[in-house]
């Protein structure tokens, strides 16, 4: 590429500007002047037409279809059917397989990752990944897919090649993913639905997930396949690595707290302490970079940051959620006594806020907070006595509280090594 064409590149490239001052950032999400719809080649492939791409009216309409599965109290149906007896069987299974030193030795991000991949298999209705050896074969083609494609960001600013090797094997582990698990799921739910509509079964039977809403045609989108398909794709997706690194944080936390404060490790595994720490590690460590948003038109945020149509805006929720202004002046410590002013998340914005808040927030946290996903694996381990491996060292949590990090061993989609004594 010439000099010439290089500077016409960078010409045509938006600005970016990101957005973290807390007051903006809850601005930004809730902002009409921001799109979710990035474009980028490699989008036809991945969320193109998803409820993540929404804006507006149809990004309402498409939460109140998919909200049906949560609603009536739908999230204590996936805790009672899915979670509880998926980490149950989970833990019971790690602790029937000690080591020669009569400990359990549990990578918890990989353990954690199998569960919630189980999990969201119920809520999205892929039959074969519903148990753990089919969630485990579905965890590693979806990390083959996600290796293969560019991150939202990037798909922006860089050519999307299809035959490129790294590219074209994403697109190969999604199409794995569509054949072994999507295809023969959904024809099982198109033949209940033909079922229903001849009368032969009543509509109550039919299982309670994405794919029944998608053969039933709740949204007209939904007939397009590639839509549908990436619809399901990305709900199965969404929340599995974020909450898997959540319970990292949430663990390292919580032992640093019990070493300076053994006076509360009587709770352990008190639902409502949980819970305030689970809210604590949510605000202090954001397990996404940021959300690019594309600017539509002109807009000053309230803290006067100026964006212009055609930027892209990147909100960054880790700073935002460890503000003294808001979270007093102790804000980036860990603290789940921690008094939040009334209009405050206590999680901070780790979830975003306004119409696209996180859609899995009722599965991750439950009801009031003390029943979701995240609290509950805290909660089981906790009761099974689980304490940091001496033979793995991490960095000092100061190091990673209030912005997003990458380094492994720090948690973030890596590992964590704890043990567990047998009863």
């Amino acid at each position: 590429m010439s000099a010439t064409e290089n500077a016409d590149t960078a010409a045509t490239e938006p600005s970016v500007v990101e957005v973290t001052e807390y007051g903006e950032v809850r601005e930004a999400w809730r902002s009409r002047s921001l799109a979710a719809d990035l474009g980028g080649a490699s989008d036809a492939y991945l969320r193109a037409g998803t409820v993540f791409r929404l804006d507006g009216r149809e990004h309402q309409r498409r939460r109140h279809t998919m909200g049906q599965l949560l609603k009536r109290r739908g999230h204590q149906r996936f805790r009672d059917t899915a979670l509880f007896p998926y980490a149950d069987a989970a833990l019971a299974r790690a602790l029937a397989a000690p080591a020669d030193d009569g400990l359990v030795h549990l990578e918890v991000y990989t353990w954690a990752l199998r569960v919630n991949q189980q999990l969201a298999a119920a809520i999205v209705g892929f039959d074969e990944a519903k148990t753990p050896e089919g969630a485990g074969a579905l965890a590693e083609l979806i990390d083959a897919s996600l290796r293969g494609f560019q991150s939202g960001f990037h798909a922006i600013f860089e050519p999307f090649d299809p035959e490129a090797p790294h590219n074209k094997a994403g697109i190969e582990a999604r199409e794995e993913i569509v054949r072994r698990f999507y295809a023969p799921s959904l024809a099982r739910r198109e033949e209940l639905v033909a079922e229903v509509a001849a009368g032969r079964l009543d509509e109550k039977e039919l299982p309670s997930d994405l794919l029944t809403l998608i053969a039933q045609r709740a949204e007209a989108a939904w007939e397009d396949p590639g839509v549908a398909q990436r619809e399901a794709l990305f709900l199965l997706q969404a929340g599995v690595h974020t909450t898997s690194s959540s319970l990292v944080w949430t663990l390292r936390e919580l032992f640093d707290w019990f070493d300076a404060h053994p006076e509360d490790h009587e709770k352990r595994t008190d639902e409502h302490f949980l819970m305030r720490s689970a809210h604590e590690a949510l605000r202090l460590h954001p397990v996404v970079a940021g959300f690019p948003r594309r600017v539509d038109e002109d807009v000053e945020l309230c803290a006067h940051t100026q964006l212009h149509q055609g930027d892209i805006a990147v909100i960054r929720s880790g700073p935002a959620s460890v503000e003294p202004a808001v979270y007093g002046d102790d804000a980036g410590t860990f603290n789940p006594y921690r008094e939040v002013p009334a209009g405050h998340y206590p999680h901070g914005l780790a979830f975003g806020a306004g119409s696209h808040m996180c859609y899995g927030m009722p599965i991750v946290m439950g009801s009031e907070g003390l029943d979701g996903s995240l609290v509950y694996l805290t909660k089981i381990l906790m009761a099974a006595a689980v304490r940091r491996d001496p033979d793995h060292e991490y960095p000092p949590l100061e190091e990673s509280r209030g912005r997003f990090v990458t380094d492994y061993a720090v948690g973030h989609h890596g590992s964590f090594h704890v043990v567990l004594p047998v009863a």
